[in-house]
């Protein structure tokens, strides 16, 4: 126990003699960590983008007006049967008159052409919603059922499919960037972390040196600088942790009114899983760390 309460007293001394660089050093671990978190992050945003998209897919389907009511319900029974349709709304003539009517409210010569026309010239409507982007080709083609194909005037695909792309390839490329811009940041805090137990081996030669005359055992002369790997983990994930909280509790609200109320779940997620998400990343910090120390020790640590 004595000896391990020396190790840890000389880590904090090694850590606080060199305070600037060790700051430097935490610094470049969290803007690591916060690269890799922003990730995270963005990965959420573009789950709930491209979900947001695809619940907006929808395939409208119009029916000539003579189209008998009962043609119409067998439509949409039939479809509402098909495992990739999630829902079958039924718009009436009358319906797909009055929403035409409230969506040209402002526009008085839409109105003029329509009362022109003269009766009711929509037919009966059927809004189809998947499950998924990719189950909509499977839905139209139900839809040339010679049952029903003489039926339907025309099929509106609403297709979402561009934007989804869009928002993927998107994130694709800002991972890339991400996951490109940690690895730099990673790999100059570890040069720093190796250059700085470097430097304290130099500054504490002698003392090492007596160290190992009196009996000191290699153990015990490389935990000080194995527990340091250790305060810089700790307190490069503690500042991480802090600012990714402090950041995501902001965002979280903003990025419901983007979705129009829906929660993305940003701040629910760091919190149901910050155990493994700092854990993870404090272990794996630790690691490198720890395997830059010990290749500095072994060779510049030889007395």
């Amino acid at each position: 126990m004595i000896t391990a309460l020396r190790a840890v007293k000389f880590a904090f001394q090694n850590f606080g003699r060199n305070f600037w660089l060790s700051l430097i050093t935490v610094s470049m671990l969290v803007l690591t960590l916060l690269t890799v978190n922003v990730l995270m992050v963005l990965q959420q945003v573009a789950s709930k983008a491209i979900a947001f998209a695809e619940e907006r897919i929808e395939v409208s389907v119009y029916f000539y007006p003579a189209t008998a009511e009962e043609r119409i319900t067998g439509a949409a029974g039939y479809l509402r049967g098909l495992p990739q349709v999630r829902d079958v709304e039924v718009i009436t003539s009358d319906e797909a008159l009055r929403r035409f009517s409230d969506r040209h409210a402002a526009d008085e010569a839409i109105l003029q052409s329509l009362d022109e026309v003269g009766g009711n010239p929509f037919g009966p409507t059927l809004v189809v919603k998947a499950y998924g982007a990719d189950d909509f080709p499977f839905i139209l083609d139900a839809l040339d059922n010679p049952q029903f194909r003489n039926d339907i005037r025309e099929k509106d695909f609403s297709s979402f499919e561009d934007i989804i792309d869009r928002i993927r390839s998107t994130t694709d490329r800002i991972q890339l960037f991400g996951m490109v811009l940690s690895a730099i940041f990673l790999l100059i805090a570890t040069l720093i972390v190796f250059n700085t137990v470097r430097i304290a081996i130099f500054i504490h030669r002698e003392e090492i040196g007596i160290m190992k005359l009196v009996g000191a055992t290699n153990a015990f002369v490389r935990a000080p600088f194995l527990i340091e790997c250790l305060i810089y983990s700790l307190f490069s994930v503690a500042f991480t942790a802090v600012i990714v909280y402090s950041s995501v509790a902001v965002m979280d609200p903003k990025f419901s009114a983007f979705f129009g109320g829906e929660s993305v779940g940003l701040l629910e997620y760091f919190i149901r899983n910050w155990y493994w998400i700092f854990g993870m990343q404090f272990v794996i910090l630790t690691i490198i760390n720890m395997l830059a120390t010990m290749v500095a020790m072994r060779k510049y640590l030889r007395v």
